[in-house]
């Protein structure tokens, strides 16, 4: 599930890239950081300047952290759910700690793939500032 996201990303990121060479350099105006819905984040190819790059790195840095956080709730309750299984389990093909396991994985890797986004920006920040 989370490679389809991380291509995905990817590939919005390298279109952003792309965009933001095509596009005429304009004056350097300091941009407050600001916090991303969802939404601006999916359009990540319009960003075309630095700051615009160091928002979506900061945006990217927050997810991770939640997915991170998410994780470790995750691998808590897991740790909870083997210490006392629940008696349903003795009935299913897979246990609620095991359920618990997989989510705190997905979260692991999807957390990884934000930070890997987070530096792309950083990196497309740097080239932009110094290319200007």
């Amino acid at each position: 599930m989370t490679n389809p996201v991380l291509t995905t990303l990817i590939m919005i990121a390298l279109f952003g890239t792309g965009a933001a060479q095509a596009s005429q350099s304009s004056p350097a105006v300091p941009v407050p950081a600001r916090h991303l819905t969802h939404r601006q984040a999916r359009l990540i190819n319009t960003a075309s300047t630095p700051d615009d790059h160091r928002a979506l790195a900061h945006y990217f840095r927050q997810e991770a952290q939640r997915e991170r956080e998410k994780e470790q709730y995750c691998r808590e309750i897991a740790a909870t759910y083997r210490l006392h299984p629940l008696r349903i389990d003795a009935t299913q093909n897979v246990s609620t700690a095991d359920r618990y396991q997989h989510w705190a994985d997905e979260a692991w890797a999807t957390a990884l793939a934000d930070d890997q986004i987070a530096v792309l920006q950083e990196k497309l920040a740097e080239g932009l500032a110094q290319s200007k």
